[in-house]
């Protein structure tokens, strides 16, 4: 908990710094698998990814940006891990899991709620809250590689922009999709993933493919 208490001060301090860019997003990646760590264990990882808004139209790519993730998990409780995550630009997710199912198959649900912000054409700012409810099914093959599925829906909240006084009325995204990958290592793990989410935004559907590795370092 006291490594938990350092890390958060620095984690916001991060998130609400950053000057607001024009070319904004999150990492949809999820990177974790459905087992917990032992109380007291704890993890940092990064990753990169590559981020693509597609349009209903299939030759149009909407929106193509690289991003990349900070994130740390500690082990508080039995069964149960917390997890930040700051997601380049101005991105933060805060996660709570439970793993419920420990077999050949290990399950968890993990709760997600992130914040971020960005502009548009350079004057109307968006505050984006999202809400982050997914399930996550592993296996693993041995000791050092197994594969993850992770359903997923993410729910967003774009409140009206007060501050530039905009006239835009709140929007509200509901996305929904998958995400597929592998878990390489013990200790120091490397994680292929890819992620697919569809939506609709009032009117204009798309989809987001992500892609991304990570790496996950286990301390002990």
């Amino acid at each position: 908990m006291i490594k938990l208490i350092i890390l958060l001060p620095l984690f916001f301090t991060i998130i609400f710094s950053q000057n607001l860019p024009d070319v904004w997003s999150q990492s949809y990646c999820t990177y974790d698998i459905g087992e917990v760590y032992a109380p007291g264990e704890y993890s940092f990882g990064f990753s990169l990814n590559n981020y693509c808004i597609y349009t209903n139209d299939p030759d149009t790519v909407a929106y193509d940006e690289r991003r990349f993730d900070i994130f740390a998990k500690l082990a508080v409780l039995k069964k149960t891990e917390i997890e930040i995550k700051y997601s380049y630009p101005t991105c933060g997710v805060i996660s709570g899991k439970y793993q419920f199912w420990g077999n050949q198959i290990n399950a968890a649900f993990k709760l997600g709620f992130g914040y971020m912000k960005g502009t548009r054409d350079s004057l109307i700012t968006d505050y984006v809250f999202d809400f982050y409810p997914t399930l996550i099914f592993s296996k693993r093959f041995n000791k050092n590689i197994g594969f993850y599925l992770v359903p997923k829906i993410i729910y967003s909240i774009h409140p009206r922009d007060r501050q530039e006084h905009s006239n835009r009325e709140p929007r509200y995204i509901f996305q929904y999709g998958y995400g597929i990958g592998l878990f390489i290592g013990d200790r120091f793990v490397l994680m292929p993933e890819a992620n697919w989410l569809f939506a609709d935004n009032m009117g204009v559907k798309y989809t987001v493919c992500q892609f991304g590795i990570g790496v996950n370092l286990k301390i002990r």
